[in-house]
């Protein structure tokens, strides 16, 4: 899923480049024109330590990282992807995304540490390493009230494509450190959390496709 066997050295490289482009894969939902849906399992939180040769757990108390729906709006203007969180704190949080577009395979990252706030938009469809898209205009809400996390991706930054699928995880923990003390907690919308699947080379499970509508 988000981890290789060689945790740490994962775990670092999803924290800077945040390579997730594979081929794409369908999840089950509901859909129709302009909008997609997926509830995801709740309590399947996954801690990954830090220490070398450290463990995989579930961690069903883990509220923060939970996610229990991912919902995806094709508007005429924008990408809208709202992550439901069973409890949207502060601290610090990674979100990765990932959008798949008829001509572009894209990544989104965003990170927010501290006083520090970070949003990128990178196409990996064509090389290897994905290639920052510059993009005005997308924005990202963390929502303590609601409990829930919205990314937005205006259409002309996927060059205005007809159908987008997408999938998204969100990772916490100290992600600046990345100390052997430290640990992370992950969770993928798409996929139920285990031991196989963070250990897994496979990338972020996408959706069905959302049309402009």
């Amino acid at each position: 899923m988000l981890l290789t066997s060689r945790r740490r050295t994962r775990a670092a490289t999803l924290l800077t480049a945040l390579t997730l482009i594979a081929t794409p894969v369908v999840a089950a939902g509901s859909a129709h024109a302009g909008s997609w849906s997926h509830k995801d399992a709740r309590g399947d939180v996954m801690s990954v330590s830090m220490v070398a040769d450290g463990g995989v757990a579930k961690d069903p108390t883990d509220k923060a990282t939970d996610i229990t729906r991912i919902s995806v709006n094709h508007g005429r203007g924008k990408v809208t992807v709202t992550l439901k969180v069973r409890d949207v704190t502060g601290g610090d949080t990674a979100v990765l995304g990932r959008l798949v577009t008829p001509d572009g395979d894209y990544e989104a990252m965003v990170i927010r540490s501290g006083g520090m706030r970070l949003f990128t938009l990178a196409d990996g469809s064509v090389d290897s390493d994905p290639t920052d898209t510059p993009c005005r205009g997308k924005k990202v809400t963390f929502d303590t009230k609601r409990d829930r996390i919205r990314l937005t991706v205006p259409r002309t930054c996927l060059g205005s494509p007809k159908w987008v699928r997408v999938g998204a995880a969100l990772l916490r923990g100290d992600l600046m450190s990345m100390e052997e003390s430290e640990s992370l907690t992950i969770d993928e919308a798409l996929r139920k959390g285990s031991k196989r699947a963070v250990n897994s080379t496979d990338q972020l499970k996408v959706g069905k496709k959302v049309r402009f509508g």
